[in-house]
């Protein structure tokens, strides 16, 4: 009777175990990207990038793929900010980077509604983020191109 309550404790715990090790979803790393080398290129890149993102509609399985990909390159731009900016602006980048992460991983295994959730994330965060790149003159001209 002991012997079958300690496996059931034990199986009980192995499978708490494994159940936390899926929570922790790690991405597979299929391509190999170069580092960013300047602050230049790290914004060229992030705004490249994060305009081929938007233009991905509607969302569905061949789009989250090429999101999938996009992200890899995504993912560089955004390290170098975390690592050269300072203050409030690398904060906002590794909230940024955080999210990339959570977008590779959706996009990679092609849960769409989470996906979903996490581009709105990251647009709203970029939308404040980008500010930082412009001056007052030039975002204010974006703004009113936009329709704002």
């Amino acid at each position: 009777m002991k012997q079958l309550v300690l496996l059931v404790f034990t199986m009980l715990f192995s499978l708490s175990a494994l159940a936390a090790d899926e929570s922790n979803e790690k991405p597979t790393q299929h391509l190999q990207v170069a580092d960013v080398q300047s602050m230049e290129e790290a914004k060229a890149i992030f705004i490249d990038k994060t305009a081929e993102i938007r233009a991905k509609t509607p969302l569905n399985i061949e789009n989250a793929s090429q999101i999938h990909i996009i992200t890899y390159t995504l993912e560089k731009s955004v390290g170098y900010f975390t690592e050269n900016l300072s203050g409030e602006k690398q904060e906002q980048a590794k909230e940024i980077a955080v999210v990339v992460e959570d977008i590779h991983i959706a996009s990679e295994s092609n849960r769409l509604e989470e996906l979903q959730k996490q581009l709105e994330n990251y647009f709203a965060l970029v939308d404040e983020f980008l500010f930082c790149f412009s001056s007052p003159l030039q975002a204010t001209r974006k703004k009113l191109a936009a329709g704002w």
